[in-house]
């Protein structure tokens, strides 16, 4: 099966969002393009084809879209995981590091922190109501086209998990 693209897939197809500490260089892309290029035309589930594509965006997260309709098993998303894992213990690239919360800075750059510093930039007043937080657990295409995947630190799960302080 050859690789196919998000405007290929419906609405309803799943996503992972692998997000990386730091921007990936333009061989570090390369080296997930080639990786994902040779995996996701032979991916199966129950037997059945998957329909599955990638992108990378803002240089800094990878995004796998598929579909299937038997649906994604979870030996299925085994696979992709399996395929991630390679990507770190070979080239060093860790887009399964759990717990990073990805924000724009006042100046527009992707920053990655662990929940404490998110809470201490909370705090301090660098991330406020309208700061743009990346989404990295939405779960369908259907939300990244809907512009869920950035959006206003207000309008994200972050903001109740994370309140602003009242003094403001």
């Amino acid at each position: 099966m050859d690789l196919i693209e998000f405007k290929d897939l419906p609405d309803e197809a799943r996503v992972w969002i692998h997000g990386f500490e730091d921007n990936l260089s333009e061989h570090q892309q390369e080296i997930i393009r080639r990786g994902l290029k040779e995996f996701l035309p032979r991916w199966v589930s129950h037997s059945a084809p998957v329909r599955a594509a990638f992108k990378v965006l803002f240089d800094r997260f990878v995004v796998t879209a598929a579909h299937s309709k038997q649906g994604i098993s979870g030996c299925s998303m085994d696979s992709l995981v399996r395929n991630f894992k390679t990507f770190r213990t070979v080239h060093g690239l860790d887009g399964l590091r759990g717990g990073r919360l990805y924000f724009r800075n006042k100046e527009g750059n992707i920053q990655a922190v662990d929940q404490q510093k998110f809470q201490d930039l909370i705090e301090s007043g660098a991330i406020s109501s309208d700061t743009p937080v990346f989404q990295t657990l939405i779960s369908t295409l259907g939300q990244l086209r809907s512009s869920e995947f950035e959006t206003p630190f207000e309008n994200s799960w972050l903001a109740r998990t994370f309140p602003l302080p009242l003094h403001r």
